[in-house]
């Protein structure tokens, strides 16, 4: 099970901020805490502990620049142990182990992409590039994007085509990271203008489809706009012990002829005797085991699909820039590019059915 607080305090000088902090540490029993725009050059151990209420804990802090923007990123020792960070531009990247249940290793990033369109691109690029690269599957990215991802998440300001373009910006380093957007329980908005006039969801948590897979009850929940005027996000798994898991069969298996195909098959291969509750309960038992197989062996990973059919485009693309490329490698490519197309629709589907509520 883990937990996470991300929140753009707006300035975490004052007493009555970091009060707020350590309140919703307290009553959220978190083990994880990304503050965005601390407005500070440095927190310093005595604030850390004192926020905390523990000096069990341990921090990365990116300082604020002439009292404008700063990260810190917060942990209980008993919870992760960090075995790397990388501060980039507006963003801290930790790694490490999650030691909560059965250890696993997870990556945290905690940003803020305040600024222009061409700053926040920079920052979402440099993201993509670590996440693209990076040997930990588990991700989690949190904090203030400064973006939206439809005109349907801002109000009270008129549209206008900037809006579009930074929404395909945003939309396409969130696809490209092949991450899910969390949705939001409770409410629509994540900041408001302090009239109450204008709102946007620009506060949000996005994680990887394995994250999905270690955590799968993970739901985000905002607290009430009190200190600042972006309500902190509270991640957590809510997964509740029900007994065995339901088998959930992935749209995209449907569209696949093969999958009706071993389906049909399977089923009437089981030769099963009892009554009629029983039979329909070891049927549906052996089908789960034999689709799963199906899937591993046949189906395949498309996230490992995907990678190698770029790398193979890209030493085809690469060739073309020398003029060496042959007929038959530009058909080679032609049929790696829609393959690659199809894998995309997959994997786009697969992601939107994981992050369902």
């Amino acid at each position: 099970m883990i937990k996470l607080i991300s929140m753009n305090i707006r300035g975490l000088g004052g007493r009555i901020k970091r009060k707020y902090i350590s309140d919703l540490i307290r009553k959220q029993q978190v083990g994880v805490v990304c503050l965005q725009e601390i407005k500070c050059e440095q927190i310093g151990k005595e604030r850390c502990y004192q926020i905390w209420g523990s000096n069990e804990i341990d921090w990365i802090e990116i300082g604020a620049i002439n009292n404008g923007g700063g990260l810190i990123t917060m942990w209980k020792k008993d919870c992760f142990e960090m075995k790397r960070f990388r501060n980039g531009n507006n963003f801290s990247i930790i790694e490490g182990v999650w030691k909560i249940g059965t250890p696993v290793e997870i990556t945290i990033t905690n940003v803020y992409c305040g600024g222009t369109l061409r700053e926040k691109r920079i920052i979402w690029d440099e993201i993509r590039e670590v996440r693209k690269n990076h040997p930990i599957k588990l991700w989690c990215v949190a904090g203030d994007f400064n973006s939206i991802r439809s005109a349907g998440e801002r109000r009270g300001q008129s549209f206008n085509v900037n809006y579009s373009s930074e929404i395909w910006s945003f939309n396409n380093f969130i696809e490209e990271s092949c991450l899910v957007d969390i949705p939001l329980v409770g409410r629509k908005f994540t900041w408001y203008k302090p009239n109450g006039t204008v709102k946007s969801r620009i506060d949000r948590v996005l994680v990887s489809l394995e994250w999905l897979e270690k955590w799968p009850g993970s739901k985000l929940y905002a607290e009430g706009r009190t200190v600042s005027d972006h309500c902190a996000l509270i991640l957590k798994d809510v997964n509740i012990d029900w007994g065995p898991k339901p088998f959930r069969c992935l749209d995209v298996w449907q569209k696949d002829i093969r999958f009706k195909e071993l389906v049909r098959t399977k089923w009437q291969s089981y030769d099963i005797r009892g009554n009629g509750l029983y039979v329909l309960k070891e049927k549906l038992k052996r089908l789960k085991f034999d689709i799963k197989n199906w899937n591993k062996l046949v189906f395949g990973d498309v996230n490992k699909q995907r990678v190698e059919l770029e790398k193979r485009i890209q030493v085809l693309d690469g060739k073309d820039d020398e003029g060496e490329l042959s007929v038959d490698d530009r058909e080679e490519r032609r049929q790696l590019l829609a393959d690659l197309g199809q894998v995309r629709v997959k994997q786009e589907v697969i992601l939107q059915q994981k992050a369902r509520v």
